[in-house]
């Protein structure tokens, strides 16, 4: 057997569409016997999970009147709001390789570093002081599979509730309705915690746990274009910047709409 090969990805984009096609890039090339650890960060931005309808999840008009960002992921899970004061992490793995505990073990130590007591919870998310600070969610293909999450450091949490609270028309829908689950930033705990600094202390614990790193990557949005992502990466990028896939892919659901007058209430549906 090959001697494992380990990879640590960094994007200086905040484009989700340009970060979300390079997580799948990445999984369509991960050979055998590697593991990448890949970090990147969105600005302003709403992320709904594979089966969810941003309809039900968002308040799209709000969003797109303040210029928030609606992106789709590959995996499952519920819908979350990504800002600059969250990292967001991906394992991605040949399946063969795949350990999740030994994934999040890298999360959880990086993060106890700076003397906190995290610890995982029955979901396979990792919380402090009771509230969860990282939520996580999956991917897997015949081969390879993906595993990633949110760290929240310092992010804005009153958008949580901004963003992603239901409009006030009823919608039914077949989609999976997002967990509402009470978070909590690390900053807040430990005010030294940095954004910066979680990255430093992730690439240190993934060393610890995976061994030495054999490729360190930086890609930029200008190398969408360029030689070490080739031809394969437009159409990807492409599709996760579409209205078809974004709004398009959304489960078939039913809209009611309904009033309340002084002599009754009439719905519509």
């Amino acid at each position: 057997m090959k001697a494992q090969n380990n990879t640590f990805v960094i994007s200086t984009s905040f484009n989700p569409w340009f970060n979300l096609a390079l997580e799948e890039f990445l999984l369509d090339n991960v050979t055998p016997n590697e593991v990448i650890l890949y970090l990147w960060q969105n600005k302003n931005t709403v992320v709904i999970g594979r089966n969810q309808n941003p309809w039900q999840e968002c308040k799209i008009n709000k969003m797109s009147d303040e210029g928030v960002k609606l992106a789709r992921r590959l995996s499952g899970g519920g819908a979350v709001y990504h800002d600059l004061g969250n990292l967001n992490f991906t394992f991605i793995i040949r399946k063969e390789l795949y350990d999740l505990k030994k994934q999040l073990t890298v999360i959880l130590k990086a993060v106890n570093s700076f003397g906190l007591k995290a610890k995982f919870s029955g979901r396979n998310d990792l919380l402090l002081k009771g509230k969860k600070f990282s939520g996580n969610a999956y991917y897997f293909e015949d081969e390879a599979a993906y595993h990633h999450g949110t760290i929240l450091i310092n992010s804005d949490l009153s958008k949580l509730s901004e963003y992603l609270q239901p409009s006030k028309e009823k919608i039914i829908s077949k989609g999976i309705d997002s967990v509402k689950s009470r978070v909590i930033n690390l900053h807040s705990v430990k005010r030294e915690i940095t954004v910066d600094k979680v990255k430093l202390s992730i690439f240190n614990c993934f060393e610890q746990l995976y061994g030495k790193t054999a490729n360190f990557h930086k890609f930029t949005e200008n190398m969408a274009t360029d030689h070490l992502l080739g031809a394969t990466f437009a159409p990807i990028y492409k599709k996760y910047s579409s209205w078809s896939w974004t709004y398009g892919e959304s489960p078939a659901f039913d809209v009611s709409y309904e009033q309340r007058f002084s002599w009754g209430e009439i719905q519509i549906g």
